[in-house]
């Protein structure tokens, strides 16, 4: 028998498994839209793509494309074999073999029927086709453990008894569709590799929704409003979870404490050993994620870009989190950063925005409250012409309760309100720490779009949770607003300003039927970022939620 299938290609599963491969490489780097079908029954095509991606593709595509030619020529050879002529005997003998069996079948009856399946819903599902709802795809950090297990519990809310996680050939590629159902089973695509790539596959209506672990940026927003329409407004735009980018060192550095200039200069390569920040002599090896990444991107907006400095050259890179945190977990001269679920057996720094800021390690309140330097927001974004309405009824799962309840098991940060302790400050202004004594501050704070004192896509959203959350566990207590501004301008105008955007907070609230207490703005006091960058500035307008 032939080694091929009818188009003429190599039929062997592993051959197909790389064709696969490279097809969804050659859509990421080469736009090309082929379904496997398509490579798999037609030559030239195939030929077309592997010459593209030997010429334009990375080391990776290369690579790929030479497994696949490997493959073929293997299979060349062995069709180029001559075929062994079974000789007569042996035809004869199986034939009267053959003719006994039968005979003995008749005399003692059929052979008894296997074993039923151990695993029924397992087996059906395996022969039963999926049938995609939706296709999400973009960030690492979200669709490595948080995008499926938000899948997994959707697919569960809408009646499905249990999942099955099928990760297909390429890296970091899953389905998640329902074990068992009559017809076909429904199924969910996860696709990570990089913020980037959502709109980039938005763009190519690759993807019903995307997944990103930092906010859309204005160029992407252009590109993609004429088919989705403006990505960044209410309905597109949304908040799934927080996340703290966590710099980590080895469990055994004596090191506790950065300065964000002190961890750009490390990562561009201007400081190179460990004694020049009061550690042992020895050189320091830099670990980052990839150019695709929104960590990347997270990390180099707040770190890299406000100090002009780049990226050394030479840092190790990686698509994947967890083989990163394990690299430096195993390095003593490591340093890398990392999303903060994936510290596992890293060390982490606290992190201080400058001097007269304290450091501030990442916890699940000082992410949540956006108080720590390296925190970012983890988004999907639902395109706002013609959306799925599987991805859209799937985006409000994400944003409720129970799915808040899954970003949270997962590590990350989840919306769901709740208050904290905090302990007073010395350095605070008197009338601040007089209106917040003894009373506790939420886990989230209100923040504006930039240049307005408009709420953004963010604090829309958290005011319907402080509303639910007030029905619920604030009942009889009273509510206390503190509004900030950043140190540019005149005290005065600060002060006007941060009252301004307490007063817009205190309004929504009112209107929505909640009592406030006390509103109060204090302009520039107590920064918890840099006023030297955008970012900075931006995180230092806010409005803070305090209940007695």
């Amino acid at each position: 028998m032939s080694d091929k299938n009818d188009s003429g290609k190599p039929g062997n599963i592993q051959f197909s498994n790389l064709v696969w491969q490279l097809k969804l490489q050659a859509e990421r780097q080469l736009g090309a839209r082929d379904s496997l079908r398509d490579l798999l029954g037609n030559p030239q095509r195939l030929e077309q793509i592997l010459s593209e991606a030997e010429t334009r593709g990375d080391a990776a595509l290369r690579k790929l494309a030479s497994d696949v030619r490997a493959q073929q020529q293997a299979s060349r050879i062995v069709q180029a074999q001559p075929k062994r002529q079974v000789p007569m005997a042996f035809l004869v003998a199986g034939l009267v073999l053959g003719i006994i069996g039968l005979i003995l079948v008749l005399l003692l009856g059929r052979p008894s029927a296997p074993a039923p399946d151990a695993s029924p819903v397992q087996s059906t599902a395996a022969r039963t086709p999926v049938a995609v709802l939706f296709r999400m795809h973009g960030s690492n950090t979200i669709g490595e453990k948080l995008g499926p297990a938000l899948a997994d519990a959707y697919l569960r809310s809408k009646g499905a008894s249990a999942t099955d996680v099928k990760e297909l050939a390429a890296d970091e590629h899953q389905v998640v569709s329902q074990s068992a159902t009559a017809g076909s089973r429904p199924a969910i695509e996860v696709f990570a590799h990089g913020s980037a790539t959502a709109f980039k596959d938005l763009a190519a209506q690759a993807a019903d929704l995307g997944m990103a672990s930092r906010r859309i940026k204005p160029e992407e927003i252009a590109d993609l409003t004429a088919l989705d329409g403006d990505l960044s407004s209410p309905s597109s735009e949304h908040v799934l979870g927080l996340d703290g980018v966590a710099v980590v060192v080895n469990s055994a550095n004596p090191l506790q404490t950065l300065t964000i200039q002190q961890v750009g200069k490390i990562f561009s390569g201007d400081i190179s050993d460990w004694s020049a920040l009061g550690g042992s002599a020895g050189p320091i090896t830099l670990y980052a994620r990839d150019d695709k990444s929104g960590t990347f991107d997270t990390f180099k907006a707040l770190v890299l870009d406000p100090l002009s400095l780049k990226l050394l050259g030479s840092a190790h890179r990686y698509e994947s989190s967890t083989e990163l945190s394990d690299a430096v977990a195993a390095d003593p001269g490591a340093i890398g950063f990392i999303g903060l679920p994936y510290v596992r057996r890293s060390k982490v720094l606290g992190i201080s925005a400058g001097p007269g800021n304290p450091p501030i390690v990442p916890t699940q309140f000082t992410v949540g409250t956006e108080d720590y330097p390296l925190s970012r927001r983890l988004y999907l974004y639902l395109p706002g012409k013609a959306p799925s309405r599987d991805a859209a009824d799937f985006v409000e799962f994400a944003l409720s309760d129970a799915g808040q309840d899954v970003v949270k098991q997962i590590g990350f940060i989840s919306q769901n309100p709740y208050t904290e302790k905090v302990a007073l400050d010395a350095n605070w202004p008197a009338g601040y720490s007089q209106m917040v004594a003894g009373a506790e501050r939420l886990s989230f704070d209100f923040r504006f779009e930039s240049g307005t004192g408009n709420p953004d896509t963010k604090a829309q959203r958290d005011l319907g949770r402080l509303v639910a959350f007030m029905g619920k566990s604030g009942r009889g207590r009273s509510l206390l607003l503190a509004g900030f501004a950043d140190g540019v301008g005149a005290a005065d105008s600060n002060l006007q300003l941060s009252q301004a955007r307490a007063d817009v907070i205190a309004g929504a609230l009112r209107s929505r039927g909640i009592d406030v207490l006390d509103v109060r703005g204090f302009g520039s006091a107590i920064p918890v970022a840099s006023n030297d960058t955008p970012a900075g500035r931006e995180r230092n307008r806010r409005v803070e939620v305090w209940l007695k």
